[in-house]
């Protein structure tokens, strides 16, 4: 996968992305939203505003952290020295941050569709921030399914080419250097 970033004069970002790049990102961003939109609490579902549209403030929240290890990642604690102090902040902000990361990853789709009909997008500098953002939480949650640390490549070199690993650790990679050029092209 390639892409290319050009910054114009007005200082837009103008991503083009190909069929495939959309495609996978957009997987990832669906699967991004999928764990967030299953992740229950006070033993309900996030609930819908309409047909198949689910409230993006909707989020019921128990204190609890999470117990899948992407979605702790996502969310960590606040407090890790008091459990107590832990589950009351995150009773009153996990709804509003989990909000914030559903409507992140909403302005990347949109992106992508545009990138789909027209082959580019165009990234304003706060949209910029917004897909930074989005990207991140997509790798956090990638490292943490593939239990990536410091010396990962390593372990890359070390993989049988028919690993399932192997696409999730190639995607961690291209977003990770997506990440970064846009961080320079967005300076």
């Amino acid at each position: 996968m390639s892409a290319s970033i050009k910054r114009e004069r007005d200082g837009v970002v103008v991503l083009t992305l190909g069929s495939t790049e959309v495609r996978v990102v957009r997987n990832a961003f669906g699967d991004l939203l999928a764990l967030f939109d299953t992740h229950q609490r006070d033993g309900g579902p996030v609930p819908e505003i309409a047909p198949g549209v689910l409230d993006p403030f909707g989020a019921p929240a128990s204190g609890e952290a999470p117990t899948d290890p992407a979605l702790a990642r996502l969310l960590p604690d606040a407090y890790a020295a008091d459990p107590g102090a832990a589950a009351e902040y995150r009773r009153f902000t996990e709804g509003d941050l989990l909000a914030a990361k559903r409507a992140n990853a909403g302005v990347v789709l949109a992106g992508l569709a545009e990138a789909e009909r027209s082959g580019h997008v165009r990234l304003d500098g706060e949209t910029v921030h917004i897909w930074l953002i989005a990207i991140n939480d997509v790798r956090l949650t990638l490292g943490t399914r593939l239990e990536i640390e410091e010396d990962y490549e390593a372990l890359i070199d070390q993989l049988e080419p028919d690993d399932p690993r192997l696409p999730g650790f190639a995607l961690y990679e291209w977003l990770t250097a997506l990440q970064e050029t846009l961080v320079a092209h967005a300076a």
